[in-house]
């Protein structure tokens, strides 16, 4: 499987997986609390101490690991490393984390944060959503022009993703 649709499968594997113990534990902890948000930014405040904020940790953290990778990243045996191939350091895997995620975090402005009916979505909400759209678009465009070696996220925090080196091999 070439480099690229190993990147996008190891993204999907860490949301599926984060989704699959986020979701149930955020649920939990709604019960307890007795909260049930009803309103947009209720549900934005909701989705950001449940999914945005451990989901910004999760890729943060393993991309700066030791061995550069999430555990989507680590079973398809790719890793996140800077330019010249060291590993990268928690800031710069922030600001990736950032670009990267950015078209979610955007759609969950849109729809939620900025909404005041839920059962609508109003014109700035519909201009964000089709901006986070454009945008996970253009990642895509990127990645696919270098091989998956790179996207837009990778370009601003200078890093690159490759195949991770066998498990006895210096990395």
């Amino acid at each position: 499987m070439g480099l690229l649709l190993r990147r996008i499968a190891a993204y999907l594997l860490d949301i599926l997986l984060l989704f699959a113990v986020l979701a149930p534990l955020g649920q939990v902890i709604l019960r307890l609390l007795g909260q049930t948000p009803s309103s947009g930014p209720e549900i934005a405040l909701t989705i950001l101490w449940n999914f945005s904020l451990p989901v910004w940790l999760y890729f943060a953290a393993g991309d700066c690991s030791a061995g550069g990778a999430t555990l989507g990243k680590r079973l398809l045996r790719i890793q996140v490393r800077t330019e010249r191939g060291e590993q990268v350091r928690l800031g710069r895997a922030l600001a990736r984390t950032a670009v990267k995620l950015l078209p979610w975090e955007l759609t969950h402005i849109s729809a939620f944060a900025l909404s005041a009916d839920l059962t609508a979505l109003g014109p700035l909400q519909v201009a964000g959503i089709a901006l986070a759209n454009l945008l996970a678009l253009s990642y895509l465009v990127v990645a696919i022009a270098t091989g998956g070696r790179r996207s837009v996220h990778d370009y601003l925090a200078a890093t690159a993703v490759r195949a991770a080196p066998a498990a006895d091999a210096p990395t």
